[in-house]
């Protein structure tokens, strides 16, 4: 069949309003890669300040730093392509001839780049993971096991995402793969299910350490019915929990748009390559927000956590409140008894006493 005038038409038309979603997509993305910049240039000063004297510090380091230049390619390589697609269709609309390709020399990478960044939420929960293990107590980190187990799945289903994606990238390099074929549908499946356990990993993980909050604070109330400040124990707590709280919310906008059509594609295509970006964000934030609320490291949680009634003061043997580990301070003393505050540790910062605001 002959391409007529009308199906050139058509073509520019389509192709051009290809274009506006991928300029949109990217003028976001280039947005949150700015944020993820400096954050990413603050929380490396913070660290290098510290000369990476702990194991800790040296891990998040290399983390952060991976996962900045991870998302700095795919952002780069983002840009080269929508530069090569709107060069690519300025040629043909100026000479018309036949459907332009799904992909060129340039764009045929773009599947298998779209699956690596994936690698970025798997990080970034273990991040989360993390945190919150070393967050709780003894007695909350069992349920942190359901969490580990989603982290595990969400490892699982990128890596055979990525695989899948080579596969096809082998197959069928400049022709996007048929909606039908059995390869193209088990990657949306691997990619919804990919969603939906790091969204779960991360809904679970705030949710035991929101528990943990709330018990500290309960614990300190009863200790000190009078006081009325905070402590800085609890605010890092609340940030920890409202920095999940908010991931959580931009993981369930992830899953949403990927069910909402567009003429070209879904929404989450568009949007997924910022949630990139922001899951890359997420550590960095949070690493500079509790190291502004003066957080604490090399400190644990204990288990069954306590606060001892009015009364003499007792020994720490004696109790069975939260303690410091590897700490030497005394204890914070109330009018009539002593109570050790509970600690918890973070993983960017140093040893530090904790104190009010």
């Amino acid at each position: 069949m002959a391409f007529t005038a009308e199906d050139a038409r058509v073509e520019i038309a389509n192709t051009g309003e290809a274009i506006q979603y991928c300029v949109m997509s990217l003028v976001f993305q280039t947005f949150f890669f700015g944020i993820y910049t400096l954050l990413t240039g603050f929380s490396t000063r913070m660290l290098l300040a510290r000369k990476l004297r702990t194991n800790t510090n040296k891990m998040i380091f290399g983390l952060t730093t991976f996962m900045y230049l991870l998302s700095a390619a795919h952002w780069a390589y983002n840009v080269a392509d929508a530069l090569d697609f709107m060069s690519e269709f300025t040629k043909y609309a100026q000479h018309p001839d036949g459907l332009l390709p799904d992909h060129t020399t340039v764009s045929e990478w773009s599947p298998l780049w779209n699956a690596v960044v994936l690698i970025n939420y798997v990080l970034s929960d273990a991040v989360v993971v993390w945190r919150a293990w070393v967050i709780c107590g003894r007695g909350h980190r069992k349920y942190l096991w359901i969490t580990i187990g989603f982290l595990f799945i969400t490892g699982i289903t990128v890596f055979l995402t990525i695989v899948l994606r080579i596969i096809g990238t082998v197959q069928s390099p400049f022709k996007n793969l048929p909606s039908a074929s059995v390869l193209e549908r088990r990657i949306d499946i691997l990619q919804v299910t990919t969603l939906i356990t790091s969204l779960l990993s991360n809904l679970t993980a705030t949710g035991v350490v929101g528990a943990t909050t709330l018990y500290h604070w309960r614990s300190f109330r009863e200790a000190f019915s009078d006081e009325k400040k905070q402590t800085s124990t609890n605010r890092i707590l609340l940030l920890v929990v409202e920095s999940g709280v908010i991931y959580c919310f931009f993981a369930i906008l992830t899953l949403s748009f990927s069910v909402i059509r567009l003429p070209h594609g879904t929404l989450g295509d568009l949007y997924t390559p910022i949630q990139v970006q922001i899951a890359g964000v997420y550590p960095c934030a949070v690493l500079l927000l509790v190291s502004s609320q003066r957080s604490l490291n090399d400190s644990v949680f204990v288990e069954d956590d306590s606060v001892l009634p009015p009364g003499p003061p007792k020994s720490e043997s004696d109790t069975g409140s939260i303690r410091f580990a590897h700490h030497t301070n005394p204890p914070l003393t109330g009018s009539q008894f002593t109570i050790p505050l509970s600690t918890f540790s973070d993983v960017q910062t140093r040893l530090s006493d904790v104190s009010e605001a």
